[in-house]
């Protein structure tokens, strides 16, 4: 709860990013929002906006417009370019690939990508375009297509132009201790496997399991990498807290506006701010705490900034790594062999679990 909420990290403790590119789904709304505000408060050089909504990134960039503390609108067209606005549906893996070469006609390096959109707690069970479950689709299998397309501007960042890390940060959620199997045989199913009041739950539940598996299992295959490059980009998931956005008008759906409307409330006193999870996600992303030592790779941090476990089901590294190449399969069979170079795709399942093996016999 947010009264008891420690405070590792601030928005203000942010430094300069001058010259630093961020790619960020979902940053118009709720945390997201304030992840962007604070990197162009902090002169960051370009935010790219992935979301479905232009009318919401219209709404924030007019917020974002009346910032003068900002101090990055010198003309009226300034704000656009800095934060220029892709729509992309993440439940839709063609809309996926065909964001990457728009964010590529912007920019030629990215030194941050927050994985950070999604779809909340649904309470009709719905399948992407390729027949996906909804929820899943968009919170695992969009953004997995994206780091595995974004990874050459990624080591590009690193080899080219000196950058010494790369930051990727995934946001999942407290929730995903509820699901405590992943069958990956459902994720293709018709219709709901639970009754009613549960299925949009464990669903959700289901999908922020599968970013952290995500993140670990994307961690183990850039450390299993020949390309050396790889080995400096950090990937770690973090739980935003207890937040009163939109999405909890999901309960008023469950439980009757009365009720709905209560259980917002309760969040919005007794929760955690917007700027409370945007900060988690700020630390993981500049802090030197991350690269220090061995680093920190494959973490799950709560809010804020605090390292924590995760079920025993989001460490299973076979699940991960079954994980990743059932995403592989399903994208491939969509959009063909070559919808990203085998150098782009990583090492497969088989490799890193080899690696794995010759590391622990060493």
């Amino acid at each position: 709860m947010g009264p008891f909420t420690s405070h590792q990290f601030s928005l203000v403790k942010t430094p300069c990013l001058e010259g630093k590119v961020a790619v960020i789904t979902g940053g118009q709304a709720g945390v997201g929002c304030e992840i962007t505000k604070t990197l162009l408060a902090c002169h960051i050089k370009k935010v790219i906006v992935l979301a479905r909504s232009g009318r919401k990134f219209d709404s924030a960039l007019e917020e974002w417009r009346r910032l003068p503390h900002l101090g990055i609108v010198k003309s009226e067209n300034d704000i656009e370019e800095t934060v220029p606005f892709i729509q992309c549906d993440l439940s839709d893996v063609y809309s996926v690939r065909d964001a990457v070469p728009e964010i590529e006609k912007y920019t030629d390096r990215v030194d941050y990508v927050f994985c950070n959109a999604g779809l909340g707690v649904m309470d009709k069970y719905a399948i992407s375009p390729q027949g996906i479950e909804a929820v899943f689709a968009a919170n695992v299998v969009g953004h997995q297509v994206l780091l595995t397309l974004l990874l050459p501007l990624m080591r590009r960042t690193i080899a080219e132009h000196g950058a010494s890390d790369v930051r990727v940060i995934v946001t999942s959620s407290s929730m995903h201790r509820l699901c405590r199997e992943l069958d990956l045989s459902l994720l293709q199913s018709s219709g709901a496997t639970k009754p009613q009041l549960f299925d949009g739950i464990w669903r959700y539940a289901r999908s922020k399991v599968g970013t952290i598996l995500l993140a670990r299992e994307f961690t183990e295959r850039l450390l299993a990498s020949p390309n050396e490059a790889d080995h400096h980009i950090y990937v770690n998931a973090f739980n935003p807290g207890n937040i009163a956005t939109e999405q909890m008008d999901v309960w008023k759906s469950y439980f009757g506006f009365i009720i709905g409307t209560l259980i917002k409330l309760f969040f919005a006193i007794f929760g955690q701010s917007t700027q409370d999870g945007a900060s988690t996600a700020l630390y993981l992303a500049v802090s030197p705490d991350v690269t220090r030592g061995k680093g920190m790779r494959g973490e799950y941090l709560m809010p804020v900034a605090v390292k924590d476990r995760t079920s025993n089901l989001a460490e299973n590294r076979p699940l991960a790594r079954e994980l990743w190449d059932w995403v592989d399969t399903q994208v491939t069979n969509i959009l063909g062999e070559n919808w990203g170079s085998p150098d782009q795709r990583l090492i497969d399942g088989a490799g890193v679990e080899k690696k794995e093996k010759e590391a622990s016999t060493a």
